[in-house]
């Protein structure tokens, strides 16, 4: 037996699956348009930015107001004391004071005697004495260049000062004469030996030739700086370590 059912079936329509978005789930049964709903949430949110600032540069504001003031006290704090300052007392104690040094400087220098590097000068001219050395010097001097070692049996006869001369406040311009330049390179190296010197510069000299007196009978006295053979003159300078 066949049967057949005459009833129309219904459908059913499927139910929609579209999703639903944050704003219809905060306002489900609003008519509302979604582009008017995302004016309003950022006009709210540009009022916020604008309180914000306007917070901000009421407290910049009030800084600076306070900077301000505490620099226009500043001001007159220094104001003040400009009327305080008598340049010219000032200018006139400032060239008090350096007349005062001047003088103390003077006074130091006439109060220094060359009378121990005059002492010192003579044991180098004397024949069988000796500067006062530095022995550790002299011997890192020999080890560096032995031409520098001393001739223990020199005729400082051989050697003899016209002049010297006090240049600035250490230094001493020497000029003299030797018989050759053998005599005039020791006298250097015991400059250089001495303790009492800190440089001596390298010598300038130049041969001075003599003409032998062609009249008989006693020779001339001499004259300081005189000679009677062929030398060698001489300058050089020395600058004093120490005076005292």
């Amino acid at each position: 037996m066949i049967r057949i059912n005459l009833s129309p079936t219904v459908k059913r329509k499927p139910q929609s699956t579209r999703a639903i978005t944050a704003v219809q789930m905060v306002v489900p049964s609003t008519n509302v348009s979604k582009g008017s709903i995302y004016a309003v949430l950022m006009l709210v949110g540009w009022v916020g930015v604008g309180v914000g600032a306007w917070v901000l540069q009421s407290g910049v504001v009030e800084d600076t107001e306070r900077l301000k003031a505490k620099a226009s006290v500043l001001v007159e704090d220094t104001r003040a004391i400009n009327e305080k300052i008598d340049e010219e007392d000032l200018q006139a104690r400032f060239n008090r004071y350096e007349e005062l040094t001047a003088a103390a400087e003077a006074l130091q220098q006439k109060r220094r005697t060359p009378v121990y590097v005059y002492h010192e000068l003579t044991n180098v001219l004397t024949t069988g004495r000796m500067p006062d050395i530095d022995e550790a010097e002299q011997r890192k001097r020999v080890a560096l260049d032995p031409q520098a070692r001393l001739a223990l049996d020199w005729d400082a006869n051989a050697v003899w000062l016209t002049s010297m001369q006090q240049d600035g406040d250490n230094l001493l311009q020497i000029t003299g004469s030797a018989r050759d330049p053998d005599d005039l390179s020791e006298f250097v190296k015991r400059l250089r030996a001495s303790a009492r010197f800190a440089r001596v510069s390298h010598p300038e000299f130049a041969l001075e030739e003599v003409t032998p007196p062609t009249t008989s009978g006693a020779p001339k006295p001499l004259r300081p700086g005189e000679a009677l053979h062929n030398h060698y003159t001489f300058e050089l300078n020395a600058q004093v370590r120490y005076w005292d």
